[in-house]
């Protein structure tokens, strides 16, 4: 009779420990110790600020134009190119020649391809102009 209550309890503490350790062990998957994921509340954003600066609007009206290029929106897209301009007429002043020349020549372009249709072509053009005006705020 001892024998036998000896080997229940001894059964019953090994099954008790083996309970403990399987719940409270971590699976291999589970991140090592001090790798877990902590969970930060950050507080309200602030909102986006647009620049009001001539060279953000000449981005602008020039995504605009890309925009409405896409969408196969041609008076949109031909209306932002005139903007562009006339935001570049103002700007263009105290700028070197060359510079000069090569975004006025590339809104040249932008407005042909536009009223050619042409997407891949006002796509390209975009790009040359958004890095013409990249340059001028360096």
């Amino acid at each position: 009779m001892r024998r036998m209550m000896f080997i229940f309890l001894v059964v019953v503490g090994v099954l008790a420990l083996g309970v403990r350790f399987f719940v409270n062990e971590r699976l291999a998957s589970e991140n090592p110790p001090g790798m877990e994921i902590q969970y930060v509340e950050h507080g309200s954003l602030s909102p986006l600020r647009t620049s009001t600066s001539p060279l953000a609007q000449m981005q602008s009206y020039v995504d605009r134009a890309s925009e409405a290029a896409m969408r196969e929106q041609w008076m949109t897209a031909s209306r932002e190119v005139q903007n562009l301009d006339s935001v570049w007429k103002t700007l263009s002043k105290g700028l070197t020649p060359v510079e000069e020349q090569q975004i006025q020549s590339a809104i040249q372009k932008l407005d042909f391809n536009v009223i050619k249709r042409d997407q891949q072509a006002v796509l390209q053009t975009a790009r040359e102009l958004t890095f013409l005006i990249s340059q001028l705020t360096e």
